[in-house]
């Protein structure tokens, strides 16, 4: 495909995206692969085949470099706080483990509740719907750690 970033071994530069309910991944999805020409992978797209969740997550992350993470809104609390969904939460952890915390971004919502182990991450925030606010720091964020994965090889 025509907008994949191929690596001089033909190892491309994926960049895996976590997401909860909200659809503002698939305008995220579309700035990476048109604008900034790089490989993404979003879970819920991919095939189930048999695998549970966390087996489908290992699976499909193996070949991913860098992770974008977006903290919506998703879940409302009684008390009226509003959270990210709990997958995003744990993808969080998990992409930090796989990619080390330098190639993990997050995206949070503004008015979404922080979980305790996030105090010190830096993330990028935007209001309501407006994602592409974050899109200039997603472009340098990317091209840095693209930088840095060709350097390794």
């Amino acid at each position: 495909m025509n907008w994949r970033r191929l690596m001089h071994d033909e190892e491309e530069f994926v960049v895996f995206i976590s997401h909860g309910r909200s659809s503002l991944w698939k305008d995220l999805e579309r700035y990476i692969n048109k604008d900034l020409n790089f490989a993404t992978l979003v879970l819920k797209e991919e095939v189930n085949r048999g695998r549970t969740i966390i087996e489908k997550l290992e699976d499909e992350t193996e070949d991913c470099h860098f992770a974008i993470i977006i903290m919506t809104a998703d879940d409302e609390q009684k008390d009226g706080g509003l959270r990210a969904r709990q997958n995003v939460i744990h993808e969080i952890g998990f992409c930090q483990g796989r990619f080390g915390r330098n190639n993990v971004l997050v995206l949070k919502q503004n008015g979404v509740e922080e979980f305790t182990n996030i105090s010190g991450i830096v993330y990028e925030s935007f209001s309501e719907d407006n994602i592409a606010i974050t899109f200039s720091r997603v472009a340098k964020e990317l091209e840095d750690a693209f930088e840095e994965f060709n350097e390794e090889e």
